[in-house]
């Protein structure tokens, strides 16, 4: 029950997302009561105005009555809590209405959503994205009809998981994937669902263009210069892979040597990272085809990230302590593989693997993206930075002897003809922007950077990369 200080409370407010006041009873009522229940729930005051001014009500027995038939009707029903008080004589009803566990409701064949202080009506497109919001239409249970078996059929990427999974070779493939809930007969021909393509398609972006792992090196702590990007298009087990490649390829490594055994310690445990890119690839909502997950490694920091934020049914209090899965059948195949547990024990594996580690724990938000925030350690960073651009001018003998000619300053037009060249051409522009961007050479007249009598000169920084070389 509504206790007398919150009454008071909700009577001094405006109508909002959580409170709307109704004059008398009558259908816009009913529509309240269907939004609230299919949003995050809220509280109806009858015969009341916005703060405090009263309309009264003659017979609040008979109409609570009249409420609680309209919740009834809604379908499916809804549970409700109706009490009567009375405030400076006026008689008030206070409806209760606590957010549904059996969304979607209507109320006279009519969906409702809350929206700000309005009970707004859904339009087609958008109780289909609170039908899969609600998780009543499993993306994973759609048959993918333009998969072809056994045409676009993986058959080494199945042979893998039966192996790593430890099942017993099949006599018969097409009984395994139905047992396994990833494709099913009619008539005479195999279906495969999203699920079925997305582990085992040759080409899973020619099916589910979404179903990409998008991994980039940037080098500094914003979304401006790239060193290094990767689309990773294959299958789940395969982008997973490959992205903890890109990881480990761009992450620091130092090594320890403990009872004469050498260990590889990296700057952010792998066990982490990886558990945060199974995090990602299996918790992920899949119906949000307009975006990718994404590993972005800064200079600071690494960020994985993957649409959609919580899944439907867990509470952001209760993160990290249930576990709610959006993609159950995704998260049944990964724990076959031995990637996963059962019960939600992910996030507290990564919390204490960093701080076992001396990081600080990492940060998570989620809004309709989920993203996990590892913070790197600075010295690694540096050091990391410096040996990728040692690695590019090693790789870029345009960029090495661009350095060697800038040993005196040089103008863009004499390194042009020094170099052989008969114009600046676009490999040209690109590395002496890198090198300009990177410090390894610097303007002669830095305040005029377009100056026609502007030169190019080797830094200190610039010597001692190419005496590493």
């Amino acid at each position: 029950m509504t206790s007398d200080k919150n009454i008071e409370w909700i009577l001094s407010q405006d109508e909002g997302q959580y409170i709307e006041f109704k004059q008398s009873v009558s259908n816009t009522v009913g529509e309240a009561i269907c939004a609230f229940a299919n949003s995050s729930g809220g509280t109806i005051i009858i015969g009341a105005h916005p703060r405090g001014a009263f309309a009264s009500i003659t017979d609040p027995s008979d109409a609570a009555a009249k409420v609680e038939n309209m919740a009834r009707t809604c379908d499916p029903s809804i549970q409700i809590n109706v009490s009567h008080f009375t405030r400076e004589v006026n008689k008030l009803l206070l409806v209760d209405v606590p957010e549904s566990e059996n969304k979607p409701h209507s109320f006279g064949s009519v969906f409702y959503m809350r929206v700000g202080h309005r009970s707004q009506r859904m339009n087609r497109d958008e109780l289909v994205e609170f039908l899969h919001a609600a998780g009543q239409v499993k993306y994973e249970n759609i048959l993918c009809t333009d998969f072809k078996y056994p045409e676009d059929f993986d058959t080494d990427a199945f042979q893998k998981f039966i192996k790593t999974s430890g099942i017993s070779q099949p006599e018969n493939i097409i009984d395994l994937v139905m047992n396994l809930g990833i494709a099913k007969q009619e008539s005479s021909r195999l279906f495969f669902n999203n699920v079925g393509v997305l582990f085992f398609s040759k080409e899973p972006k020619r099916f589910l263009r979404h179903a990409i792992v998008d991994c980039v090196l940037f080098s500094g702590t914003d979304k401006v210069d790239i060193l290094d990007r990767k689309e990773m298009t294959g299958n789940l087990m395969d982008n997973v892979e490959q992205a903890m490649i890109f990881l480990k390829r761009h992450l620091s490594l130092r090594y320890e040597i403990t009872d004469l055994k050498r260990k590889e310690k990296y700057e952010i445990p792998q066990v982490v990272l990886r558990e945060a890119v199974l995090n990602a690839v299996i918790h992920r909502d899949y119906h949000f085809d307009t975006a990718w997950i994404t590993v972005e490694i800064y200079r600071d920091r690494v960020e994985i990230s993957s649409p959609g934020g919580l899944p439907p049914g867990l509470k952001p209090e209760e993160f990290g302590r249930k576990s709610v899965h959006r993609n159950r059948l995704i998260a049944e195949m990964f724990h076959r593989l031995g990637e996963v547990e059962r019960v939600g024990t992910g996030i507290g594996r990564m919390q204490k693997f960093v701080r076992e580690a001396g990081l600080e724990e990492p940060k998570f938000d989620f809004t309709t993206f989920f993203t996990i925030t590892f913070k790197r350690p600075g010295a690694h960073v540096e050091a990391h930075v410096e040996a990728h651009v040692e690695a590019h001018v090693r790789d870029s003998s345009l960029s090495q002897k661009i350095l060697k000619l800038c040993d005196t300053p040089q103008g863009s037009s004499e390194l042009v003809e020094a170099l052989g060249h008969k114009k600046r051409s676009g490999a040209f522009k690109e590395s002496i922007k890198y090198l300009i961007e990177k410090g390894l050479i610097a303007y002669t007249i830095p305040d005029k950077p377009k100056s026609s009598n502007q030169k190019y000169v080797i830094t200190e920084k610039g010597k001692k990369i190419l005496e590493k070389i």
